[in-house]
């Protein structure tokens, strides 16, 4: 990772999923129960869930689903078996935030840590319960906003009061990656089981399971 470059950053804004915290095993696991115990005969591998449904919405997963798998449940109480299982799995792994980002909250005492997460306000509190994201003090949930993180990205100064130059984002979806380079905002991506980023994507990547190697 360039340090050099980071170090002229001042607000360091960073994903939950996948990113800080390796969840989307958790998420995959809460799925597969879910579907398992709402439409018997029905699971979803880990390549499905990958290829499929990583990084879409909640109601755009929800869809995907009836339509590959051909079959019909109600959305509010697949979403709160998921939620419940969700948390019993992440409560059972007993969670904790990825080397990497222990590294910079070492290393950068005093810059601004904030989240920038597409998880719903009330999933996001329960993760904030049951996980210590140490810095991390500003949590912006776009779930249920008239914008998301490309529009957030489109106008940091605005939106988060820092120009786009002076940020460095760390995410693990490729089309958020994208964006920010597109608009300026140095883009480190997050390597993990349930994505598939190439080099393309951002301007450095590193893994979430491993200690970051500083340039």
């Amino acid at each position: 990772m360039n340090k050099r470059i980071l170090d002229e950053k001042e607000l360091f804004i960073f994903d939950l999923d996948g990113t800080v915290c390796d969840t989307e095993p958790c998420h995959h696991a809460a799925y597969v129960r879910t579907i398992e115990s709402l439409c018997p005969g029905h699971t979803i591998p880990a390549e499905e869930f990958l290829t499929c449904y990583v990084g879409h919405s909640e109601t755009e997963i929800y869809s995907l689903l009836k339509r590959n798998k051909g079959i019909e449940f109600d959305n509010d109480l697949f979403f709160n078996t998921r939620i419940k299982n969700l948390f019993e799995i992440v409560r059972e792994r007993c969670l904790d935030c990825a080397p990497f980002y222990r590294q910079l909250e070492a290393l950068y005492p005093n810059r601004r840590f904030i989240a920038l997460t597409s998880q719903r306000v009330s999933v996001l509190e329960r993760f904030r319960e049951l996980v210590d994201y140490g810095k991390i003090e500003e949590f912006i949930s776009v779930a249920d906003k008239p914008y998301g993180k490309k529009d957030v990205l489109a106008d940091t100064e605005s939106y988060l009061g820092v120009p786009q130059d002076k940020c460095v984002i760390f995410e693990d979806f490729a089309p958020t990656l994208r964006a920010a380079m597109e608009n300026g905002v140095y883009a480190v991506g997050i390597c993990h089981d349930f994505n598939a980023l190439s080099r393309e994507d951002c301007d450095e990547m590193t893994n979430i399971h491993k200690e970051a190697v500083f340039s």
